[in-house]
């Protein structure tokens, strides 16, 4: 037994009559049990310093100790609302603006916890890997990739942007000799969209590297991927997480056309979520890559290629995408790494050349053959975690008609 003070968050205030109560202290490294002699005048979950004999305890299968208090100060009164109340609502606007006790809640507390400790494990695996970590401007001019989707903001009266992607800055570190970057970052975009998996500012991985091809970027993203599952406990049985399969998008219309539970996807059309649930169906897995989508889907700095399918002469991208079941988690592909080739592309999705000088210079100065993906963060960490709403997994969510806190 010795004497000591501890600071913290005192939780589940529990009297035992008028000469004994207990209660729980939450402090910044482990939790205690309390002991008081008598109910103390102290609002729950309040921040305290209590002063007592900490003791072995003997009764209690979670604590290891206990602190007899014999005297306390209330530091930081809580005078609004408790992780009790809490408890009882459903993730709701309602709980965003209490998102500050919220995260009391210990599955909160955790599942924060363990997406930050996730994003540690990413970069030290990243690292390992020899990719440098770099940054890449939040605002930007008209170097954007595209027309639409962008938030504006005024810069000392010129017009700019929230950025986008990471994308053309990393081809600006490439072109610096640094052949392997990634970043780990905010983006922002302004599409109307109401799913949960959406979100006007989330989290993403980019990552940029020269002289590797698809096979390579794939090769290193299914190695994310099983280091974020067993960094977060996914229940993903290891047989989904080997070896997983690649699949055309002309397969996917062969598979959807002769799926009864599924409306067939269109040639030409964009794959849906019902698209990505008939194709997990059928090939009995829980993650699966997609290659070679229609040209006309993909940004203006996609490498393509034209391949004769069906007696036709058609336009794919050089790229990949992992669905985990009916979300889509990365996109990456090759990149157009020729000036001509770059102003076609531009051409062809009626984008101002003049916007895009600097990436142009950027290509002109010569460059290696480059692949690139985005991983979004919080969608991959929702998988993992069995969460249907990514934002969940965001303390402070931005999406549609949702801006305070």
């Amino acid at each position: 037994m010795s004497r000591t003070t501890l600071s913290g968050r005192l939780y589940e205030i529990r009297p035992m009559g008028k000469r004994l109560a207990f209660a729980v202290l939450r402090c910044p490294d482990r939790e205690y049990l309390c002991v008081f002699p008598g109910r103390p005048r102290i609002a729950e979950e309040s921040v305290v310093r209590l002063t007592g004999t900490l003791r072995a305890t003997t009764k209690s299968r979670k604590f290891s100790e206990e602190i007899v208090v014999d005297d306390y100060e209330v530091t930081g009164e809580n005078t609004s609302t408790t992780t009790a109340r809490m408890r009882q609502l459903p993730y709701s606007r309602e709980i965003l603006t209490e998102q500050h006790v919220h995260m009391r809640l210990p599955e909160v507390h955790r599942r924060l916890l363990t997406k930050w400790t996730a994003i540690k494990a990413v970069r030290d695996l990243m690292e390992n890997e020899k990719y440098v970590e770099v940054q890449s401007p939040r605002i930007v001019g008209h170097m954007a990739d595209g027309p639409t989707m962008k938030f504006k903001v005024d810069f000392f009266g010129q017009e700019a942007y929230l950025t986008l992607s990471n994308l053309l800055f990393h081809t600006a570190f490439a072109a610096g000799d640094f052949s392997s970057v990634f970043e780990i970052s905010p983006l922002f975009r302004a599409d109307i969209n109401h799913s949960s998996q959406h979100l006007s500012e989330f989290l993403i991985l980019e990552a940029t590297a020269a002289y590797r091809n698809r096979d390579d970027m794939i090769a290193l993203s299914d190695r994310i991927v099983r280091t974020v599952c067993a960094h977060t406990g996914a229940p993903v049985a290891d047989r989904h997480l080997e070896d997983v399969p690649v699949v055309t998008y002309e397969e996917v219309l062969a598979i959807t056309a002769k799926d009864e539970e599924c409306a067939p996807l269109t040639r030409g059309n964009r794959i849906k979520r019902y698209h990505a649930r008939s194709v997990a169906r059928h090939l009995g897995r829980t993650l699966f890559w997609v290659i070679d989508m229609p040209a006309a889907h993909k940004a203006f700095f996609s490498s393509t290629r034209h391949e004769r399918l069906g007696g036709n002469e058609v336009e794919v991208a050089n790229d990949f995408r992992l669905y985990w079941d009916e979300v889509d988690i990365i996109d990456g592909g090759e990149r157009v790494t020729s000036p001509e080739r770059l102003r076609q592309r531009m051409a062809e999705q009626q984008l101002d050349a003049e916007h895009f000088g600097y990436y142009l210079s950027v290509l002109e100065s010569g460059l290696p053959p480059l692949t690139g993906f985005g991983l979004g963060i919080d969608r991959l960490m929702a998988k993992c975690m069995g969460l249907g709403n990514t934002r969940q997994l965001v303390p402070f969510p931005r999406f549609v008609d949702h801006l305070e806190p």
